[in-house]
C-alpha cells in the first residue's frame, strides 16, 4: 500500500489515509480496510461503519 498521509483518525479508532495516485484507504477500528475513490465516499463509508459498530455494541437482546 502506497499511503501518502493520514487524513483523519476518529475517536473510535477508524482512519482515512490518502493514497499516492488518488483515492483513500479507509480502515475501521477492527482494521477492515477498503479503498475508496473520493474523500466524500470515504467519509460516508466510515460514518456508516462507525454507526453500525456503535449500534451492534449497545443493548443486545438476550
Amino acid at each position: 500500500m502506497n499511503l501518502m498521509g493520514r487524513v483523519v483518525e476518529t475517536p473510535m479508532g477508524s482512519t482515512i489515509d490518502s493514497l499516492r495516485g488518488g483515492g483513500y484507504w479507509v480502515c475501521d477500528r477492527d482494521r477492515n480496510c477498503r479503498e475508496m475513490p473520493g474523500l466524500w465516499e470515504a467519509e460516508e463509508y466510515l460514518r456508516e461503519r462507525e454507526r453500525g459498530l456503535t449500534h451492534d455494541s449497545v443493548f443486545r437482546s438476550t
